[in-house]
């Protein structure tokens, strides 16, 4: 087990045309003080001279501008990367910068790393921002392969302390923490995923399969803006990709009788309910970017029996 003193603590974030957000972002973080971590920001090809407000005004945060939009994943990998080769930090704490955390926080994420050495990820509790006694995560994703669907634990009830106790968890990505060590182990973020994920539910669950303990630590608490930049249109692009990578995702981690149970029941109920939304919406581009998103993963199925 890694002693406390050798720790080193790199913070992740990534940013996309969003100055004012991430300037008050880190205001926020320069108001924790233990333990002592590193801002790493990663500028996914902003026009909007984020890294130079961010330099003006927080000298201290490694910030690195880069000439293209990576999207998520990709961009966790490219700024952890950078993050491990300026800093070697033993810990990377993802974050996203719609957050603003409690004194606590970073304290939280960390300390089971230090009293269990089968710990290898931690997730926070998240709050709305706006509604601060009401939850957005309090347990991580709970993934329920057969009806195709995934919903943060707890989501939208008000806190009341049902759910501050540690536990494991499928980790969300915007709010956690991961060793090093285990990040590089298993490739960082699956990038196969794209823009939609579920890259940072892959990611958790490779973590548990390899034999390391995902957990949902309620010390650490943050209250999240849940804003999204992409996708807002369920047009046809979008559909597309996510029916892809539910199937790329349920294929790599769902149990045979789940996956069978999504097709015999969950999809033809998902595919009934889609269409009557998008019918009576006129979004006739979601209903092809879906069909096309199904035909994509099993097209080289068909042709050569493999993923």
């Amino acid at each position: 087990m890694i002693e406390p003193k050798a720790i080193r603590i790199a913070l992740v974030m990534l940013t996309f045309n969003q100055r004012d957000k991430t300037l008050e972002c880190l205001a926020n973080l320069k108001t924790i003080e233990e333990p002592p971590f590193t801002v790493v920001l990663w500028d996914n090809g902003s026009q909007d001279g984020t890294v130079e407000a961010v330099s003006q005004a927080f000298p201290q945060v490694v910030a690195h501008h880069h000439t293209e939009n990576l999207g998520v994943a990709p961009g966790r990998n490219a700024a952890a990367e950078f993050a491990i080769k300026r800093l070697s930090p033993t810990h990377l704490l993802f974050l996203d910068n719609d957050m603003l955390l409690e004194p606590n926080f970073v304290t939280g994420l960390l300390q089971p790393f230090l009293e269990d050495p089968r710990v290898g990820q931690t997730q926070a509790k998240l709050r709305f921002m706006y509604d601060k006694e009401r939850l957005n995560d309090g347990g991580g994703c709970r993934v329920t392969f057969w009806l195709g669907r995934t919903l943060p634990v707890g989501y939208g009830e008000i806190d009341r302390g049902q759910h501050d106790q540690r536990k494991p968890c499928v980790a969300c990505g915007g709010a956690m923490m991961v060793r090093t060590e285990i990040f590089q182990q298993l490739g960082g973020f699956d990038t196969k995923f794209g823009h939609l994920g579920p890259d940072d539910l892959d990611f958790s669950l490779r973590l548990s399969k390899a034999g390391y303990l995902a957990l949902y630590t309620p010390e650490a608490v943050a209250y999240h803006e849940v804003t999204h930049t992409y996708g807002a249109d369920y047009g046809e692009k979008y559909a597309r990709l996510k029916a892809y990578n539910w199937f790329v995702f349920m294929r790599r981690h769902a149990s045979i009788p789940q996956q069978l149970a999504f097709f015999f029941a969950g999809l033809p109920y998902l595919t009934a309910t889609i269409i009557v939304r998008e019918i009576r919406r006129g979004n006739l581009g979601a209903l092809r970017g879906l069909a096309r998103g199904v035909l994509d993963f099993f097209r080289p199925l068909l042709g050569s029996g493999k993923s």
